[in-house]
């Protein structure tokens, strides 16, 4: 497993000089090698594990229709995706602290599924991961498709109360969801971490927009588009910023 950095800065980029990023964007890049490095390939094949548990236990709706096949592995893409990007961000934020920060929440149902937690203060991280088959820089710079920060379900959104306190984002790059399947057991493969944004900017309506969409990693496949709180990544902290809040958090509650 090799962890680099990635600065990014749209508008020194000739096919983004119009992008709505000015500031330059941080990621974290986490690259794996399941087909030869044994430490990754255990790593991966838990997540795979994990993530076969984790599609099981979502009820499958269309068990005799003919898009069955496609529809499990689907869903198993994005199972298993999620606990990737959920194992990289806990790394990360764990290992750049000289205490650990963050751990795993036990699971207990999809739908409300926290991801992490902050260890002292018990903060609520939720981790969305993504697919961008245009890659990276596309989904942080685009004037027109930039990427989000994905926030709440407007029907659960609620100025005054917290769904979640912090809102994280990973993106893979890969043809389509369901190749994801493939392309993250080749040597090479990559996780993007992409920074995020706190419940405060999500209740703001000066930096967060409601968009309708079908988020890409729904693990309960929903069908029809819903309206989310979303923060675009032009107005998102990337990942130096996140982690700072994180930290601050953490140190001074």
């Amino acid at each position: 497993m090799k962890i680099s950095i990635q600065n990014i800065k749209c508008r020194d980029i000739d096919s983004y000089k119009e992008s709505n990023r000015l500031n330059p964007f941080l990621v974290v890049k986490y690259q794996f090698f399941y087909e030869s490095e044994p430490f990754d390939k255990v790593i991966l094949n838990k997540i795979t594990e994990a993530g076969v548990h984790l599609a099981n236990s979502v009820n499958d709706k269309a068990a005799n229709d003919s898009t069955t096949s496609r529809s499990s592995n689907r869903k198993l893409s994005n199972a298993i995706a999620g606990i990737l990007a959920e194992y990289c961000w806990k790394n990360f934020l764990n290992s750049v602290s000289l205490n650990l920060l963050v751990k795993e929440t036990e699971f207990k149902e999809a739908a409300s599924q926290i991801d992490l937690e902050t260890i002292k203060t018990k903060k609520t991280i939720e981790v969305r991961s993504s697919f961008p088959r245009n890659g990276i820089e596309f989904a942080i710079c685009s004037p027109r498709h930039e990427f989000d920060i994905l926030g709440p379900y407007k029907n659960d959104y609620k100025p005054d109360e917290p769904q979640k306190d912090i809102y994280l984002r990973t993106l893979f790059h890969v043809p389509t969801p369901i190749s994801f399947l493939e392309e993250y057991k080749k040597d090479g493969f990559v996780a993007y971490l992409t920074g995020g944004a706190t419940w405060e900017m999500m209740a703001s309506d000066e930096i967060a927009i409601e968009k309708n969409l079908i988020p890409e990693d729904d693990i309960n496949e929903t069908e029809t588009e819903s309206t989310y709180r979303v923060v675009p990544f032009s107005r998102a902290m990337d990942c130096n910023a996140i982690y700072k809040e994180i930290n601050n958090i953490c140190e001074n509650n």
